[in-house]
């Protein structure tokens, strides 16, 4: 099993993309205070085709992972039947998982889909144990490009006048290749509207702040372990201002600890 203590280093990242992932998540959690014991008990939020999922239960771990609707992957069908994915219930929204389960709550490009922060910070805090964290990786509301459209600024400008002027200048995502420019830029109008939330970073922390007595911002320990920003770190030691401008122009990383306790349920 793999696991990091505050005074051990991070092994180096392997080329599969989801240990990269789950190593880096480690170390920021054990830099910022947290350890991550042998059978920690882990929730993917937002988990996908389930990768993550294996990967941690592969180095040790206790993982599960939940979402609306399971992506295709090599992992998914089997983790689906032994109960290690989950849906969630949408009416009422509902985590599959009792109360107080878990060590740790991880997501990676899910909030910035969530419609409803405070049913899915509700259940977050809900599932979460006292003395557990979360992790959070949230794509800038002011991100040059809208990841998943490809256009520029369609975080915030999401008129259809705009999605057309880029749909009319071929940008385009690769399934919508054959379509018109009207099409693409009817779809990416109805998408952006229906299924992104880009939240401000003063708002993120309100929401957040609701459910949880402790916030912080975590990017420079991101650039610390992240192989692809180690450069970005070398030069945050020059330049102390570049963690807040990779989070105001890339990704915010929100870890949350100490859930509030409260009622109703809902705020």
């Amino acid at each position: 099993m793999y696991s990091i203590t505050r005074t051990e280093t991070v092994r180096p990242a392997a080329a599969n993309p989801s240990t990269r992932r789950m190593h880096v998540q480690i170390a920021i959690l054990e830099d910022a205070g947290f350890r991550v014991p042998e059978g920690a008990k882990i929730l993917d939020l937002g988990c996908g085709n389930g990768n993550l999922v294996a990967e941690y239960r592969r180095a040790g771990y206790r993982a599960y992972g939940c979402d609306l609707a399971f992506k295709p992957g090599p992992n998914t069908d089997e983790l689906a039947r032994k109960g290690h994915i989950r849906r969630i219930d949408r009416t009422p929204y509902r985590l599959p998982f009792e109360d107080r389960e878990f060590d740790f709550v991880l997501s990676d490009q899910v909030f910035e889909h969530v419609q409803n922060y405070d049913e899915t910070l509700a259940e977050h805090r809900r599932v979460l144990k006292p003395s557990g964290a979360g992790l959070h990786f949230i794509p800038s509301r002011y991100a040059p490009v809208e990841g998943h459209v490809f256009v520029p600024f369609a975080t915030i400008l999401q008129s259809y006048w705009w999605l057309r002027l880029w749909a009319q200048l071929g940008v385009r995502t690769k399934a919508q290749a054959g379509m018109s420019a009207q099409e693409r830029a009817r779809r990416n109008a109805h998408y952006l509207r229906t299924s992104t939330n880009y939240l401000t970073k003063p708002e993120l922390r309100r929401a957040f702040g609701r459910y949880f007595a402790e916030v912080r911002w975590v990017e420079h320990l991101f650039l610390k372990y992240s192989r692809r920003a180690r450069m970005l770190h070398s030069l945050s030691q020059l330049i102390p201002v570049v963690p807040e401008a990779y989070s105001a122009l890339r990704s915010r990383v929100v870890l949350c600890a100490a859930p509030i306790v409260r009622l109703p349920r809902y705020s």
